[in-house]
Order: structure tokens, then C-alpha cells, then sequence
């Protein structure tokens, strides 16, 4: 509950910076609901269907890196990133994403995907200094309701083995 509790404060102090990025925000009104996602993250990991992260700095929860989706059978995985905005700009995230990145190959992941709402320039920037090839734009992918407009989505992958 402890942590629920540090992750909530994070979220909601970076809430009008996320928000754009992160619809689910809207569902997590309180430190419960923060822990009930991490019982899920939790269950998650047991039955190998996402690993969520916790990047954390002198003892801060400053963000969350992790594979959000699972596809064993095809050897690939999608990652989810967020960074508190105080902490932005330092190389977190993206020494974050390259050591998970790096764990999932070593487990035998082929693939590793990052889709990145089109105007999200951090989130791309991470996935572009990585090295990531942009592999397609999908249009109008999400419906962004406080916005009430469609939002297209870069999807940028990685390999383990080019072919």
C-alpha cells in the first residue's frame, strides 16, 4: 500500500502532463485504485502477461517502464513508458527502456514494439535514439474523449534478429 500510495502522488502531481498520453488516468481517483493496479501487475507477472517496472531514483517512484503486452508465441512484446515531468530530459527513460529492451532479447523476445501517440515528442524521441525503425502510422487509432477527436499512432519496433 506503501508504494500505491508514492505512485498515486506521482500520477496525480504529473497528471496534466501525462493525461494526453495516458487516458487511463482518468480511471484512478485514488491511492486504492493505484493498488488495485498493482495486484493486477502483480497477477500479470505470474502468469507471464505484462512486466511493469517501477523506475525509481534515491528511494522517488519517478515513472514506470514495462512490457504491457505479452505475445510469447510470437516472440514479441509492446512497452508502455511514463516519466514524472520533473525528471525528463535526464536519459531515465531511455536508459530504462534500453536495459528492458535488452532483458526481453536475452529471454528470447524477437520483437519489441513502442506505439507512441503521433504527438508525443518525448515518447518518440526515446523510441528514435534507441534505434527503433518506424514500421507504420496508424490512423486514427485512438479516440481521445476530453478531446473529443481522433489521434494517430506511430508504431515503431525493434529486432533481435534482422532478417
Amino acid at each position: 500500500m506503501h508504494n500505491a500510495k508514492l505512485m498515486y502522488e506521482v500520477l496525480m502531481k504529473n497528471k496534466s502532463f501525462l493525461l494526453p498520453w495516458m487516458q487511463w488516468l482518468n480511471n484512478t481517483k485514488s491511492v486504492k485504485d493505484t493498488h488495485k493496479f498493482l495486484i493486477q501487475s502483480d497477477k500479470n507477472w505470474e502468469n507471464d502477461k505484462a512486466y511493469e517496472y517501477a523506475i525509481v531514483l534515491n528511494d522517488v517512484i519517478i515513472g514506470m517502464c514495462g512490457a504491457v503486452v505479452v505475445d510469447k508465441n510470437n516472440k514479441k512484446v509492446e512497452l508502455g513508458y511514463w516519466l514524472a515531468n520533473d525528471y525528463r530530459g535526464n536519459g531515465f527513460m531511455m536508459e530504462s527502456v534500453h536495459m528492458l529492451e535488452q532483458e526481453l532479447f536475452r529471454n528470447g523476445f524477437n520483437k519489441v514494439i513502442i506505439h507512441t501517440d503521433v504527438l508525443n515528442k518525448n515518447s518518440v524521441n526515446v523510441a528514435k535514439k534507441l534505434g527503433y525503425e518506424l514500421e507504420a502510422i496508424l490512423k486514427q487509432d485512438r479516440f481521445l474523449k476530453y478531446e473529443n477527436r481522433f489521434r494517430d499512432t506511430n508504431c515503431f519496433a525493434k529486432f533481435k534478429h534482422k532478417i
